[in-house]
C-alpha cells in the first residue's frame, strides 16, 4: 500500500511540475543567431520571425549576427549556448554543404544542435551589375565563354548557396568564372553596386530591392518553377540550361541539449506565426515560400540534402581552400 500511495503522489507532482515547466518558457528576453551579416536573406527571414516571436511572447528577441568562416562562427555559437531554449540559431543550405567540405568544424552538425523547424524556400536570382553588356542567361554563357574566367561572381560564404548555385551553373554550362568570397549576401551586394565584381546568384530577398530601382540586373531565377515576386522572369532551365534547379533554404535549430517540451513549444509557436497571412505575403514578395517543417520531417530533409550534395561537391570536385 505504501508503494501504491508513493507512486499515486509521485503521479501527481509529476503532473503540477509539466504546466509550473512550460510557464517558465520562455522566462527571459531570447537570442536568435543570425550565423551572417546583417542585410542577406538569412537575415530578413529571422528578423521577419523574430519579431512576431517577440510580439507573441512578450519578451525581446535579440538579433544577433555572428558571421564568419561561411556561417561556422555563429553556428559553432549556437552550439555552445545553454540549451534552455532562449537561444536558437537559424541556419541555410550550408548547413549540410559545410561538413562536407570540412572535416574539422568546432561543432558536430548530426548532434551539436536540434532541427526545430524549417520556415521556408525559395530559389536565387542571378543578378549582373548593369555595366555589363549581359542582359540575359544566354549573353551571360556566351560572355563567359568568350572570356574565360574574366567574369568574377560574389558569394556570400564558402559552400553556401550563393558559392554552390554560381558552381552548379559554372558545371552545368561547361564554363569558367573567378569566385570572389564575402562574409554574406550584404557585403557582396554593396560591392556589387560599386562596380567590383560582376554578378551573383543572390537570394532574392537580398538583391530585390535594387533590382526594383534599377540598380542590379536581373536575368533569371534558379527553382524548377517562376518566382512569383519576379514572374517576368525565367527560370534558368527555361533559357536552355537543362537540369539546372537551385533553392535556398531556411531551417531554426537549438542546441542539442534542450528540452522536448521547450523544442515542442517553440516549434508551435514558429508554426503558428509561419501560418499568419501577412507573414507568407511578407515571404512571397520576397520569393520566398513558407515550408514549415516538423523536427522530424526537418531532420530528414537534412539527411535527404546531405546525400544530394555530397555528389555533387564530388562531382563538381569543390574542394576548400
Amino acid at each position: 500500500m505504501r508503494l501504491i500511495s508513493c507512486a499515486i503522489l509521485s503521479a501527481a507532482l509529476m503532473g503540477l511540475a509539466a504546466p509550473a515547466f512550460a510557464q517558465t518558457f520562455p522566462s527571459k528576453p531570447l537570442r536568435f543567431i543570425v550565423p551572417f551579416p546583417p542585410g542577406g536573406g538569412t537575415d530578413l527571414v529571422a528578423r521577419l520571425i523574430g519579431k512576431k516571436l517577440s510580439e507573441s511572447w512578450g519578451y525581446p528577441v535579440v538579433i544577433d549576427n555572428r558571421p564568419g568562416g561561411g556561417s561556422v562562427i555563429g553556428t559553432a555559437t549556437a552550439a555552445r549556448s545553454a540549451p534552455d531554449g532562449h537561444t536558437f540559431v537559424i541556419i541555410n543550405s550550408s548547413y549540410v554543404i559545410l561538413p562536407l567540405l570540412n572535416k574539422n568544424l568546432p561543432y558536430d552538425p548530426a548532434t551539436d544542435l536540434k532541427p526545430v523547424i524549417r520556415p521556408s524556400e525559395s530559389p536565387n536570382i542571378v543578378v549582373t551589375r548593369t555595366s555589363l553588356p549581359i542582359n540575359s542567361i544566354d549573353d551571360l554563357i556566351a560572355y563567359a565563354r568568350k572570356n574565360p574566367g574574366l567574369l568574377n561572381f560574389a558569394e556570400g560564404g564558402f559552400g553556401g548557396p550563393s558559392h554552390l548555385a554560381a558552381e552548379l551553373f559554372s558545371y552545368r554550362n561547361e564554363i569558367k568564372m573567378t569566385r570572389v568570397s564575402y562574409k554574406g549576401t550584404g557585403p557582396a551586394v554593396v560591392d556589387m553596386l560599386g562596380g567590383h565584381v560582376d554578378l551573383m546568384f543572390a537570394t532574392i530577398t537580398g538583391v530585390m530591392p535594387h533590382v526594383r530601382t534599377g540598380k542590379l540586373r536581373a536575368l533569371a531565377v534558379t527553382g524548377a518553377k517562376r518566382s512569383p515576386a519576379v514572374p517576368e522572369l525565367p527560370t534558368v532551365a527555361e533559357t536552355g540550361v537543362k537540369g539546372y534547379e537551385f533553392v535556398s533554404w531556411y531551417g531554426v535549430m537549438v542546441p542539442s541539449g534542450t528540452a522536448r517540451q521547450i523544442l515542442e513549444e517553440l516549434h508551435a509557436e514558429l508554426r503558428r506565426i509561419l501560418a499568419m497571412e501577412d507573414v507568407r505575403k511578407l515571404l512571397a514578395a520576397e520569393g520566398g515560400q513558407v515550408t514549415a517543417n516538423g523536427p522530424a520531417d526537418f531532420a530528414r530533409y537534412i539527411d535527404s540534402e546531405t546525400k544530394l550534395w555530397a555528389r555533387v561537391i564530388a562531382d563538381l570536385k569543390i574542394r576548400t581552400e
